[in-house]
């Protein structure tokens, strides 16, 4: 029967890097609803209601929840098949003899009491003896191949355990990669989410045209707490501000005009010579 991580799994993971998006929540509550949901959803698959900041940081951290639980479906699966392979030895008498062996030295015993008088017992030893040695090199032929299955079970052990920390060592990546853009909150309301690429990204664009990126977050903060509505991409709207004021801050740059410089006219003025004019 094949695993349910949300059930027969009895723990799921918890990521340093979870960390900075726990302090990022404005306070308590917030906190205690956040790890009450991430343990809804990894032990019966609950996705209860929640909303802002919470509900983004449980989306994260439910993504990665999901593919521990998937690589841990898959792990056992692979167990599963691998335990039904491989063959069981058959049971032997306290002589060291199979149950085959044993059936026929029991035949050879009574063939020997129906002889007739007169035929001599010592021509048939070497024929016994060749079944014995044949028996006894079928028995270590199934030993062997005991063993060589044995062997393909490790090495099939062995390759489960190696795609199990490819697959750790991808998660990993993948989570270093999130912990570069963990959303925090911005504005006056703590309702603006960027991650830090986002906001790192606005804040340059501002400084090179002369404008204050937080001037703009707390506009937007402002606006959404009066119309108490929620913002899915922040980032898109002010990009879109930023995009319209840098035009026409460029459109209403006054254009360089050329000077007048009358300095020549004193020196003319003083050195004229007046009687031409006469």
């Amino acid at each position: 029967m094949a695993k349910n991580f949300h059930t027969d799994n009895k723990a799921f993971m918890l990521y340093k890097d979870w960390e900075d998006i726990f302090q990022a929540l404005d306070s308590s509550e917030e906190i205690g609803e956040l790890v009450m949901a991430l343990f809804a959803y990894a032990k019966r698959g609950e996705t209860p209601k929640l909303s802002g900041g919470t509900k983004i940081a449980f989306l994260m951290m439910r993504a990665a929840i999901e593919r521990d639980g998937i690589a841990w479906e898959e792990t056992c699966a692979q167990r599963s098949k691998c335990g039904k392979k491989g063959g069981r030895p058959k049971k032997s008498d306290e002589s060291g003899n199979t149950d085959e062996k044993a059936e026929q030295t029991a035949a050879s015993a009574d063939n020997a009491e129906e002889k007739p008088q007169g035929i001599n017992d010592t021509a048939e030893k070497p024929k016994a003896f060749s079944q014995t040695k044949r028996f006894s090199e079928k028995a270590k032929k199934a030993d062997k191949d005991i063993d060589i299955d044995k062997d393909k079970d490790t090495d099939i052990d062995i390759d489960t355990d190696k795609d199990k920390d490819k697959a750790i060592d991808k998660e990993k990546k993948k989570d270093a990669g999130t912990a570069e853009s963990v959303v925090r909150s911005f504005g006056t309301h703590k309702n603006i989410m960027l991650t830090s690429e986002q906001y790192n990204e606005l804040e340059s664009r501002c400084r090179s045209v002369g404008l204050s990126l937080e001037s703009y977050i707390s506009k937007l903060s402002q606006w959404l707490f009066s119309k108490g509505k929620h913002c899915t991409d922040p980032y898109r709207i002010i990009s879109g501000w930023l995009d319209d004021d840098s035009k026409r801050k460029a459109a209403a740059k006054p254009k360089n005009k050329q000077g007048c410089d009358l300095s020549w006219y004193d020196d003319f003025a003083m050195n004229v010579d007046l009687s031409k004019f006469l």
